[in-house]
């Protein structure tokens, strides 16, 4: 049989009989694609994505039944914010260093392809057997559990990484410091004027406040650094029930970068859990994550990933704050930003991070001003 490499396509109407013949002739399936049939999943924010179902002719053998296929945006201006953030070759990294090593639940890749102007991605089809998370609605407590203990399998097997030792493609926060501040300044003004009326005055101060200091969250020096996803909201989650216990399968790595551990943690946590539940339940998920976490890498205690924790919650605040500048202004993305807002900023104002920040920055500067004298 010939293994066929399969072309770089472009658009969902490129998809044809013959380029998934040739996705899974190169999958080693000898199952004659006969038709296919197109239909579109999510909503289209950051990639066009379609489930593909297929008949064949002849012996099926265990060729799939359907499959999932990611490619880039066809709104002009979302794909020239992929071409800008590096979204393309992010995600094509992650999907195959993950898979190289079994790091944590992500859909089975058939294809994984592109460059840093587009992307192919050719997926098992989870949409009927997994339930998709619910941003609006928040995560249940076993799916937090279950999204925690999948981020601490994953961090723990690429920790401790360095800039030095980690690949090219991975963001390292200072580096798109400016980008992200800018947009996330941007995003501010825009939440400001459009959720006046919908966050309460405490929630509208942390967000000035915070962005004041987003330049400085972005350059603060990292003593532990791993792979993390970066974008780890709940809908970016399929949740698998495995032998009465739920599973969570992370899908979306476009903004996978060499960050803190609890950069993802506290980006889930403050974004993608209703407030009284995470008050409720936080520090016993924290726990759950480190226990998880030191099956493979020892060393990262419940006091260090607490202190962590406080520090880079922010992360919700400041990507949801970005994604506004990003994404368009209509009603259903409105809902999706005004939840997370919400969030975001409780939890914030829980943790007092915006002080801790401020505290931090203030004792660094006083630490650099003695080494000087």
């Amino acid at each position: 049989m010939v293994m066929t490499t399969p072309k770089l396509i472009d658009v969902i109407a490129d998809i044809d009989v013959p380029w998934i013949q040739d996705v899974l002739s190169h999958n080693g399936f000898d199952s004659t694609v006969h038709a296919i049939a197109l239909t579109p999943v999510g909503a289209g924010n950051v990639s066009d994505t379609v489930r593909v179902d297929i008949t064949y002719t002849g012996d099926v053998g265990d060729a799939p039944a359907s499959v999932v296929v990611k490619l880039r945006p066809s709104a002009q201006a979302v794909h020239e914010h992929g071409l800008r953030s590096g979204a393309y070759h992010r995600e094509i990294g992650g999907y195959t260093d993950i898979t190289a090593r079994r790091a944590c639940r992500i859909p089975y890749a058939y294809l994984v392809a592109g460059d840093e102007t587009n992307i192919n991605l050719v997926m098992e089809d989870l949409t009927e057997s997994a339930e998709a998370g619910n941003q609006v609605a928040g995560a249940t407590i076993d799916q937090a559990q279950a999204v925690v203990v999948e981020l601490a399998r994953l961090h723990s097997e690429f920790f401790p990484m360095t800039s030095e030792s980690a690949p090219t493609w991975m963001i390292r926060l200072p580096d798109v410091c400016e980008y992200w501040s800018q947009a996330a300044g941007r995003g501010a003004l825009a939440a400001l004027a459009r959720f006046a009326d919908d966050l309460d005055a405490e929630s509208l101060d942390a967000i000035r406040e915070a962005t004041e200091l987003v330049r400085v969250w972005h350059l603060l020096p990292q003593e532990r650094l791993t792979f993390t996803h970066g974008d780890p909201r709940v809908d970016n989650v399929l949740f698998e029930t495995v032998g009465g216990a739920v599973r969570a399968v992370i899908i979306d790595w476009q903004v996978t970068g060499l960050r803190n551990p609890m950069y993802d943690v506290g980006y889930f946590m403050s974004g993608s859990i209703d407030t009284q539940r995470r008050r409720a339940n936080e520090m016993r998920l924290i726990r759950t994550y480190v226990e998880e976490f030191s099956r493979k890498a020892p060393g990262y205690d419940l006091e260090t990933a607490v202190s962590d924790y406080q520090i880079q919650l922010l992360s919700g605040l400041y990507i949801t704050l970005a994604a506004i500048d990003v994404l368009p202004d209509n009603d259903v993305v409105n809902a999706l930003i005004l939840a997370l807002l919400q969030r975001n900023c409780a939890a914030v104002l829980d943790w007092k991070s915006v002080a801790a920040l401020r505290n931090m920055t203030f004792a660094s500067a006083a630490g650099a001003s003695g080494v000087r004298q």
